[in-house]
């Protein structure tokens, strides 16, 4: 596994050679399997009594550890991997349970109930919300009929507030408390974002397990979501000073639920997502409808972009305010990679899926170049009208969304996402 992945940063992500992608994730499952013998083990005591390795969680949860970077790093490439993968998952995911069941501690007692307490609506403020001009019009639950007839629409689909079509999802009521969260897999490894938003020069990504990205960056040091539950003046500024000090990490774009089936359960794939698309000039519908989980602290930004598909976003928990532009509007918009604003072609680093960021001895990133040509160079709140003048003529529909609301984002409408509160959010590709 240690060759492996040095091979796997050899290359540009989207370059790495399948057989290298291959051998990792043979080496990850063999190391997954050997983790849970090694749990079944017998080993001598100080006493000189035999007992069992698996008194302790540790090879199981090291097993865990291997099979998500399997899944993050090489997407368990090579036939039949990903299925025997997820088996594989489930299996030790039940031996843990089973052994944690029997062996309660008073420690995870105590952090269940710290994290039983938080509250993600806790620190939404009505009164910093941005002030809607051109509301996204809403509709409670429009028949499927109804909804393919918006979407074909011959002058163009145009985005849609659909109210009602989630209030039936257990995560609705599951996902309003932290422990139902992390405890559906609070050691697995996640890839997240560092910093408000990936255009930022200091953006970079890391690999976390579920508890410490919970724990780090969406409750505050204090093990609280935000300061409402206390009286003393100096304590809530405290808090507040300690929270706006800390990096935001972001739980972006990840396909949680298939990394983790325990919350795949807690939502359904709305029937929307099932209309025949009509063809148009750079739109290929996926094989299957995409899901992806976006679950961050307050202030996270998704940056004005586009997206390849269709995208109905679900939001499940908490507040986000959207504003949205047509693909008419895309000159005034100033995309990366056009000279409309620079006079020459703008190049940014980002990461790679599955990699973290790396230095070498200069200090220099070291990561693939590529072009944001679906992202807009404009910070949509606060825009630098000297370099983006023609930004204020783009007629934009904006909205604020509810717990409970699914939004319909047209393909190729530029769309810019601010998180008002603690939120998670799911989008469906289709």
């Amino acid at each position: 596994m240690d060759y492996g992945r040095e091979m796997l940063h050899a290359y540009p992500y989207r370059e790495v050679p399948r057989c290298w992608r291959e051998m990792y994730s043979d080496a990850g499952i063999l190391k997954a399997f050997a983790l849970c013998c090694l749990h079944e083990t017998p080993i001598t005591g100080n006493d000189g009594a035999d007992i069992l390795y698996r008194e302790s969680l540790a090879p199981l949860r090291m097993a865990i550890t291997a099979c998500d970077n399997v899944l993050i790093m090489a997407g368990a490439c090579g036939h039949g991997r990903k299925p025997l993968l997820y088996d594989l998952i489930e299996a030790i995911e039940v031996k843990i349970e089973e052994r944690e069941q029997a062996l309660p501690s008073p420690h995870k007692r105590q952090k269940k109930a710290r994290l039983s307490s938080v509250k993600l609506e806790e620190d939404f403020d009505p009164e910093s919300s941005p002030v809607i001009k051109c509301p996204i019009p809403r509709v409670h639950l429009p028949a499927f009929d109804v909804f393919r007839d918006h979407v074909h629409n011959p002058s163009g689909a145009t985005p849609l507030i659909i109210t009602g079509a989630i209030d039936h999802w257990r995560a609705r009521s599951r996902w309003t408390h932290l422990d139902s969260i992390c405890q559906a897999g609070p050691d697995r490894l996640v890839p997240i974002e560092i910093g408000n938003q990936y255009t930022d020069e200091q953006w970079t990504q890391k690999l976390v397990t579920v508890r410490e990205f919970i724990e780090q960056y969406i409750i505050t040091p204090n093990g609280f979501s935000s300061d409402t539950n206390h009286d003393d003046d100096s304590e809530r500024r405290q808090l507040r000073n300690q929270k706006s000090q800390r990096q935001i990490g972001y739980l972006a774009q990840h396909d949680l639920f298939d990394q983790i089936p325990r919350l795949r359960r807690d939502v359904d794939i709305p029937d929307y997502c099932l209309i025949d698309v009509n063809e148009q000039q750079g739109y290929h519908p996926p094989d299957d409808v995409l899901l992806n989980a976006w679950f961050g602290p307050k202030e996270t930004v998704s940056p004005m972009h586009t997206d390849p598909y269709h995208n109905l976003l679900a939001q499940v928990v908490g507040r986000k305010y959207v504003r949205l532009y047509s693909p008419e509007e895309t000159s005034k918009l100033y995309p990366y990679g056009t000279f409309e604003s620079t006079g020459k072609e703008i190049q940014r680093q980002t990461v790679n899926e599955g990699e973290e960021k790396t230095h070498d001895d200069d200090g220099q990133e070291q990561q693939e170049r590529s072009m944001l040509n679906n992202t807009s160079q404009v910070n949509v709140e606060n825009p630098d009208l000297e370099k983006h003048p023609r930004f204020t003529e783009a007629k934009y529909v904006d909205a604020i969304l509810e717990p409970g609301d699914l939004l319909y984002i047209p393909f190729q409408w530029w769309h810019y996402i601010r998180s008002l509160s603690i939120s998670f959010s799911v989008s469906f590709w289709f």
